[in-house]
């Protein structure tokens, strides 16, 4: 990761007080160690998350129309470290004036941490609300004492900006995350203009819908489970990298499995499939992991027995696969056993006796 410009402001909020802009804070030195570390560690929760929105901004929200303009001009312009002072100080303001609309609860202050970086071949602007928290350390007696450090590994709210992606007219370039409250996530979406939001959990179940649709209605319905497999699979991996998950790159997947005899026909033609109004899969997004696991897993659980298996090793009776179930006496049969396993229950069997 290559820092290139931090901004650091305090949002507080007094009782009974409209939310203002501390005075103090302003550009950091980013060539400080602790600077690169802050900003890391923010964009680490926020790869953490797997409840990010992703979207663009929305030309006809009032509300986020002066960030939408000051972003647009400070891409266009030399995007010096006085530019992104002046594009971080127009989005907290924009963040004040929004929390003022929502209740006090949610309107909670903290410091706004407006960051630009470069990340392998994209550019990013990620602006996170952190919050204190109470710790406990010793002073120079060791008595213990309290102290108050910022929590970064909890984001209270971010917003993450692929400038990249927004100077190449992609469809999605903006990914953010809200709190618990509907009214509280909206806030902060608001300020920044978003629309045409997407749940990560739904972006995820929707582009393996749309692979199996896409499989169903081209004639490849014997490759339809492979596809299926192999987006999955595509997914887990970006998950487990901490990366989104990029419509381009399923559709190269779909390209591969597409017969030849047809390839001039559909290769090419997927990322349109998945983001129509039926689908509406983003342009990128996060895979959400527990959606990933509910399709390639199998979980049950009895009184005296559980189960936790791949999907892909189950199948009907005289399948060949290593798990079979028979419905006719609704009974499983588990196939090729490891060794370690066997010697396993042969002991418990020679234990029970």
């Amino acid at each position: 990761m290559e820092l290139k410009n931090l901004v650091i402001r305090e949002l507080q909020v007094n009782d009974g007080q409209q939310p203002f802009i501390s005075d103090l804070g302003g550009s950091c030195d980013i060539d400080n160690p602790f600077a690169q570390e802050t900003v890391a560690s923010l964009n680490n929760a926020l790869a953490r998350r797997a409840t990010l929105t992703h979207g663009a901004f929305n030309p006809d929200n009032e509300d986020g129309q002066v960030f939408i303009n000051a972003f647009e001009s400070y891409v266009a312009s030399e995007q010096t470290a006085d530019d992104f002072l002046n594009l971080a100080d127009v989005g907290i303001d924009q963040l004040a004036q929004a929390m003022s609309k929502v209740s006090m609860e949610s309107a909670s202050g903290g410091y706004v941490i407006f960051s630009q970086f470069q990340d392998d071949k994209f550019e990013y602007l990620l602006v996170g609300l952190v919050r204190n928290r109470t710790g406990i350390s010793f002073n120079e007696n060791l008595n213990p004492t309290e102290v108050r450090e910022v929590d970064l590994g909890k984001l209270h709210q971010a917003a993450k900006i692929n400038i990249t992606s927004y100077s190449l007219s992609k469809d999605s370039y903006l990914s953010f995350m809200g709190g618990k409250d509907k009214a509280d996530a909206a806030f902060f979406a608001n300020a920044f203009g978003c629309t045409d939001v997407v749940a990560s959990k739904k972006s995820t179940s929707e582009l393996i819908r749309a692979a199996r649709d896409f499989c169903s209605q081209n004639g490849m319905n014997e490759k339809r489970e492979q596809v299926v497999e192999d987006v999955v699979s595509y997914l887990s991996g970006q998950r487990s990298d901490k990366q989104s998950a990029n419509l381009p790159d399923v559709e190269q997947i779909l390209n591969s499995h597409v017969p030849n005899e047809r390839a001039e026909e559909l290769s090419g033609t997927f990322s349109k499939f998945a983001n129509g109004n039926e689908y509406s899969v983003s342009q990128e997004f996060q895979p959400h992991n527990h959606t990933l696991t509910a399709i390639t897993k199998v979980k049950a659980k009895a009184d005296n027995w559980s189960l936790d298996f791949s999907k892909k090793s189950l199948g009907i009776a005289g399948s060949g696969k290593d798990i079979e179930f028979d419905e006719q006496t609704n009974s499983i049969l588990l196939k090729r056993l490891p060794s370690r396993v066997i010697e396993q229950i042969k002991q418990a069997m020679l234990t029970e006796e």
